[in-house]
C-alpha cells in the first residue's frame, strides 16, 4: 500500500470521527459507527488507529494544528502591523475559532485538562490508558508549547515596536491574555442567561473586557478609541 493511499484512508476515518464525535460525543460513538461512516471495515479502522481513544487524540491533534495555524496566520498576515494590532486580531480570531469551530475548541480545552493530569504523578493515573498510550497524545505533549510560542513572539514584537508597554514580561503577559480569553468564552453563556439581580450584561462586560485588555498592554494612562477597536473584536 502506498503512502498516499494510506493517508487518504486515515483522512476518511478522521473526517468520519470528527462528524460523529461532534454530533454524539466520543463516549457515545462506537468505532463500528466510525468505520461505517468512513465506508471501511472495523478491522481496517483499527489497523490505522489502535483504539477509539487513539482516534480521538488524532482528532485533538487536528484541532491543535488548526488552532496553531490560526495563530501563525495572525502573525504572518499582520507582519506590517504593530504587535498591539496583532494582538487585537488574535483576540478576534480566537473568539471566532471558539464559536465557529466549537468542537475543535472543546477538544483543545480537554487537552489542557489532560496535560494538567499528566504533569502530576498521582493524577496521571486518571488518564484513560488508551489515551496515555496514544502516539497522538505524546505528539501533542511534545508540541504543546508551539502555540504560546507564537503568542509570545507577538507580545515581544509589540514591546520592540513600542506599541505594548516595555515593562511587560512577554511570557506571563501572553498566558494572562490566553486565560482571560478562555474565561471570557466560558462565562459568556452564564452572563447572557438571565442575570437577574446582577448588575451586568453582555455589552457592559464586552466593554470592560476590552478596556482591561488595552490597559494591560498599553497602560492605564492610555485612552483608546474603544468603539473602533470593539467593532473588530466583537
Amino acid at each position: 500500500m502506498g503512502v498516499y493511499e494510506r493517508q487518504q484512508r486515515e483522512k476518511k476515518i478522521l473526517e468520519a470521527a470528527i462528524k460523529l464525535f461532534s454530533e454524539k460525543g466520543m463516549h457515545y460513538t462506537r468505532i463500528d459507527e466510525v468505520a461505517a461512516q468512513a465506508k471501511m471495515s472495523k478491522g481496517l479502522t483499527y489497523f490505522y488507529f489502535k483504539s477509539k481513544e487513539d482516534l480521538y487524540m488524532a482528532v485533538v491533534k487536528k484541532a491543535f494544528d488548526e488552532f496553531k495555524e490560526m495563530f501563525q496566520k495572525t502573525l504572518t498576515k499582520g507582519k506590517d502591523q504593530t504587535g498591539f494590532e496583532n494582538i487585537v486580531s488574535l483576540v478576534d480570531n480566537f473568539l471566532e475559532f471558539s464559536t465557529e469551530k466549537r468542537f475543535f475548541y472543546e477538544c483543545l480545552l480537554h487537552l489542557m485538562g489532560l496535560v494538567n493530569l499528566f504533569n502530576d504523578d498521582e493524577k496521571r493515573k486518571q488518564i484513560h490508558p488508551s489515551i496515555a498510550e496514544s502516539e497522538y497524545f505524546h505528539k501533542l505533549l511534545a508540541i504543546q508549547h508551539d502555540i504560546p510560542t507564537i503568542g509570545i513572539k507577538i507580545i515581544s514584537k509589540g514591546i520592540r515596536d513600542n506599541s505594548i508597554r516595555p515593562e511587560l514580561h512577554p511570557e506571563t503577559t501572553f498566558y494572562l491574555i490566553w486565560s482571560m480569553l478562555t474565561g471570557y468564552e466560558r462565562l459568556i453563556g452564564s452572563i447572557e442567561f438571565d442575570p437577574k439581580d446582577l448588575k451586568i450584561h453582555t455589552e457592559l462586560w464586552k466593554n470592560s473586557f476590552m478596556k482591561f485588555l488595552i490597559e494591560l498592554l498599553k497602560g492605564p494612562q492610555y485612552t483608546p478609541k474603544l468603539a473602533a477597536v470593539q467593532g473588530s473584536l466583537f
